[in-house]
């Protein structure tokens, strides 16, 4: 499964919330607006409860917050960007979380999730990469610049 397959310009976003739930919220939200969740709540209740496990901030500024679903027969991603950070996310090397990719797929999925982390962790191990995604002012320029590197990934 390609990362790119399951992302849309609607579930893409420039973050206005500077604190870790602030974020989560927004991007399930995101995902209840573009139809791809029918209860935001429900969505909700599972991040967090994952969260509550283990933060999912994986270090070099990136968290990968995620959650299974009954009944969804496809995986989608949910992407912002926050490039002042967000300080009280408790990433594993403790800095601020600046690029939350969510990733939502159903429960009997557990393959793509691996393979949708697997793509990510590709795209997001180049600083420069990382840096050119951070650089976007405007969600709509955020979505180009990740079209962009696309292309460097598929090459």
């Amino acid at each position: 499964m390609n990362l790119f397959d399951v992302m849309s310009p609607g579930r893409v976003r420039i973050l206005g919330s500077g604190t870790k739930s602030g974020a989560l919220k927004e991007l399930t939200d995101l995902l209840a607006a573009t139809g791809v969740v029918a209860d935001p709540g429900e969505l909700e209740r599972l991040i967090l409860e994952r969260e509550s496990l283990m933060s999912t901030g994986i270090g070099l500024g990136i968290a990968v917050p995620h959650a299974r679903i009954s009944g969804l027969s496809t995986s989608c991603i949910a992407f912002g960007i926050r490039p002042e950070g967000i300080p009280d996310y408790e990433s594993i090397d403790g800095s601020p979380v600046r690029i939350v990719a969510m990733i939502i797929t159903g429960t009997q999925r557990q393959r793509e999730y691996i393979e949708l982390l697997s793509s990510l962790a590709r795209l997001f191990k180049d600083e420069s990469a990382r840096e050119r995604v951070l650089s976007a002012r405007t969600s709509k320029e955020l979505w180009e610049t990740l079209m962009h590197e696309r292309s460097g990934l598929l090459a």
